[in-house]
């Protein structure tokens, strides 16, 4: 079972702790886990792997990060609907929660649209780190604001949940993994 991991965000500076970044930050989590580092790769992207995993981070500004992950997919053969996942933020789940998902639409990220545009299709895997919604900022502005010292603290449970979920799809199955994530997601949501 190999396993396709790709964490959006926008690969400018100026965005790198953002809330909208959260899928970089968190590949930046597995890989160091891992013990590895990220490479240039043939485009749009940066990667590293070990055994049939494979870690990637998309290069371009996210509202166009489709035309990374379809480079992605073609450079390295990937049957898109049974290997992709995705990782991103989520406005609708609660703050440093995870959940983990098969297909459906955008749900307005711009990020997934655009995957799903330069992909052909809504049906891969998706991990989705919930960032909650701002009362005083307009979503553009609060996706686009910085994660504090603490709030990067408080995503590590969920990383941890979707690391973990990830190395039990490998060894397990998709399945098994998907439900761990979920599970344990759940709980973190419930508090």
């Amino acid at each position: 079972m190999r396993i396709f991991l790709v964490g959006l965000g926008n690969a400018d500076k100026l965005y790198v702790n953002t809330r909208h970044n959260i899928g970089h930050i968190f590949i930046d989590y597995v890989v160091k886990e891992l013990g590895l580092n990220l490479i240039a790769g043939k485009g749009e992207y940066a990667y590293t792997g070990v055994g049939n995993f494979f870690i990637f981070k998309n290069l371009t500004y996210m509202n166009v990060s489709g035309s990374a992950v379809k480079k992605i997919a073609q450079d390295f053969n990937i049957e898109v609907e049974k290997e992709l996942f995705i990782c991103h933020d989520d406005l609708d789940m609660a703050p440093y929660t995870v959940k983990a998902k098969y297909g459906g639409g955008s749900g307005g990220h711009k990020g997934i649209e655009s995957c799903i545009f330069h992909l052909e299709t809504e049906n891969f895997y998706r991990v989705k780190f919930g960032i909650g919604k701002s009362v005083s900022l307009e979503p553009k502005e609060y996706v686009l604001s910085p994660l504090s010292p603490d709030e990067l603290i408080l995503f590590e449970e969920s990383f941890k949940i979707a690391f973990d979920g990830l190395n039990i799809m490998v060894k397990e199955g998709i399945g098994k993994g998907i439900t761990y994530i979920n599970t344990k997601g759940r709980r973190l949501a419930d508090g």
